[in-house]
């Protein structure tokens, strides 16, 4: 009985097996559902957990990167990878990085330097084809930005330009309304003034009329007695 219960158990089992290997046989070969992707013809699409070498995100207000060539990924990379050279360009305030490089094959994929990227100009690739023939595996990071520099720095120039236009026009409202508001200070100031002063006038006419009636009064009670 016992090898009898063991047979049908492992029949159950081996029929819930064919069941599913079935359903996908048919499906893949009168479907869509194909179980495996048709790679090289076939590009997979990786998820946002991947991991590959860090490029720059291309902000499409920007038509470019962001990249203030802070140094802040470079110092705070733990395998030293990253290599940022930059500074003030002409033309604009905004410091843009003329250098970029970093060693995938040092790399650890760590995350730090996404993290603390200012402007989030960093982020993670999707590349899962790169292979290095050598110990220097590097990234440029701004070959890809090389033809939108040029635009950037025009489009750039005229943002600051409307930036500081519009910081003045809000500087001199921003006056005129502070010297709206003294004027109106002034004017209450001195109409307050004005009315303490015939407040002041009234009080002292009033005082002299009742002194003066008391001095009557005083000399026609002498008169009478």
């Amino acid at each position: 009985m016992k090898m009898l219960a063991k047979l049908a158990a492992g029949s159950l089992s081996l029929i819930a097996g064919l069941k599913i290997t079935a359903q996908n046989f048919f499906s893949t070969l009168f479907g869509d559902g194909l179980a495996t992707e048709q790679y090289p013809k076939q590009k997979p699409t990786m998820s946002d957990a991947f991991r590959g070498p860090i490029k720059f995100v291309l902000f499409e207000e920007l038509n470019s990167h962001d990249c203030i060539a802070c140094q802040a990924c470079a110092k705070i990379c733990p395998s030293a990878c990253i290599i940022v050279k930059g500074g003030k360009v002409d033309g604009i305030k905004r410091k843009r990085p003329s250098f970029y490089e970093m060693d995938f094959a040092s790399c650890s994929l760590c995350g730090l330097c996404i993290d603390v990227c200012p402007t989030d100009t960093l982020e993670w690739g999707k590349a899962y084809e790169d292979a290095g023939y050598s110990a220097n595996w590097t990234h440029h990071l701004m070959e890809p930005f090389a033809e939108k520099e040029e635009n950037y720095r025009k489009a750039q120039a005229q943002r600051e330009a409307k930036a500081a236009a519009e910081k003045k026009q809000k500087a001199a409202a921003r006056k005129k309304a502070q010297a709206d508001k003294k004027k109106t200070t002034r004017v209450k100031t001195k109409k307050a003034t004005q009315e303490d002063q015939k407040t002041v006038v009234e009080t002292t006419k009033d005082k002299i009329e009742i002194r003066e009636e008391n001095e009557q009064s005083t000399k026609h009670t002498e008169e009478t007695s």
